[in-house]
């Protein structure tokens, strides 16, 4: 273990429980960290605008007249944000209370970002909010059908994520553009893709082009995963143009750093890297996989950057056990929830450190 050392983390550490790319960050983007950081003293008020822009051509959307001024938001319709975690935020406080109530679904286990902030919102301003949580079918997918029955004339806001968070389950395209077009107008829809880059079924899209299509459907990307950028802080959301202009007034993408806007710009147009990462990934996750075939465990086949496993045994008490041995790992949404009880969820570190997890783990399950 002492000769551990993964990229960001202290020695003798193995840490696969965030979910951050195990391979650092795009040597593009570190450039251009260096050179743009000495120029921190001066206001730049275009950066954040540039870093819209190069998203809207990254995801093909047609170029928009030129700015009449410094101050001009991008024409895209692309929203910039300090981590998409401000964006799940801000969703949940614009679209999903009106008049102080509101009623937002949410799939368990998910991610649940948006359930948790509006839940802490109720509680600490008495607004009259209702939480519902679906249950994933018997795939560990969202199941879309109940969803839309949950669906009442009270609700506010819809989230999907897609891939999901902990289960790495995604859902056909087809079906998410269907359960949109029978959504209700006044419902919006969320669709967090957060790991959407790690998505190896061969031809699967996308939502951002569902944006451009319904008024009531935002997408939201972050670069905390496979670009490596999570402690820079960015992320954003794709919508149509009225709700792009509702959350730039809302929001704060002025106060972005500029250097964090220049990595982001970066780290987009380095395409080698992010292959790098997808095939590091997949290879370990492969390796995993067969390792944990080999222990007799069950798992969901994931398209994230991380896999749910069923150590058949108390997951918290494992994970604590673990922990003290120095492998972090995960229970995001999975407490309370008696039939994830035995469940722990893995990042993909680098080949290294699930070589050592995988032997600490079968120490643990032998012991």
């Amino acid at each position: 273990m002492a000769d551990i050392r993964g990229w960001g983390e202290a020695p003798g550490v193995v840490d696969i429980g965030d979910n951050e790319n195990a391979y650092g960050p795009s040597p593009m983007a570190v450039r251009a960290v260096a050179e743009n950081i000495m120029d921190v003293n001066r206001y730049d008020f275009t950066s954040a605008r540039e870093l819209a822009n190069a998203i809207g051509r990254y995801h093909g959307f047609p170029e928009p007249p030129a700015p009449t001024s410094q101050w001009a938001p991008s024409g895209y319709p692309v929203y910039v944000e300090g981590g998409s975690s401000f964006i799940l935020n801000l969703v949940a406080h614009r679209y999903g209370v009106r008049n102080n109530s509101g009623e937002i679904i949410e799939a368990e286990p998910a991610y649940g970002g948006i359930t948790r902030f509006i839940e802490s919102y109720r509680d600490r301003f008495g607004a009259e909010i209702t939480t519902k949580r679906v249950p994933l079918n018997a795939n560990y997918q969202h199941d879309l059908d109940a969803t839309l029955d949950a669906v009442s004339d009270q609700t506010t806001l819809v989230v999907l994520t897609n891939p999901n968070n902990p289960t790495g389950t995604i859902v056909p395209q087809a079906d998410i553009e269907q359960f949109v077009a029978a959504v209700p107008d006044r419902v919006m829809v969320f669709i967090d893709e957060a790991y959407i880059d790690y998505v190896r079924e061969p031809g699967y899209g996308d939502s951002v082009g569902l944006t451009q299509r319904y008024d009531n459907v935002i997408v939201s990307r972050t670069y905390s995963k496979v670009y490596g950028l999570a402690g820079l802080r960015l992320g954003y959301a794709v919508a149509n143009e009225e709700l792009i202009d509702e959350m730039r007034f809302f929001g704060n993408s002025g106060g972005i750093g500029s250097v964090n806007c220049y990595a982001g710009i970066a780290a987009l147009e380095d395409r080698a890297f992010v292959r790098y990462v997808l095939r590091s990934t997949n290879e370990v996750k492969d390796f995993f996989y067969g390792e944990l075939d080999r222990l007799g465990l069950d798992y969901i086949p994931s398209h994230g950057a991380f896999v749910l496993v069923d150590a058949r045994q108390d997951g918290a008490a494992l994970a604590a056990r673990m922990r003290e041995r120095k492998i972090l790992l995960s229970r995001l949404g999975l407490a309370g929830l008696p039939e994830y009880r035995n469940f722990l969820r893995f990042s993909m570190g680098t080949p290294e450190e699930l070589e050592v997890t995988v032997r600490v783990l079968e120490e643990e399950l032998s012991g």
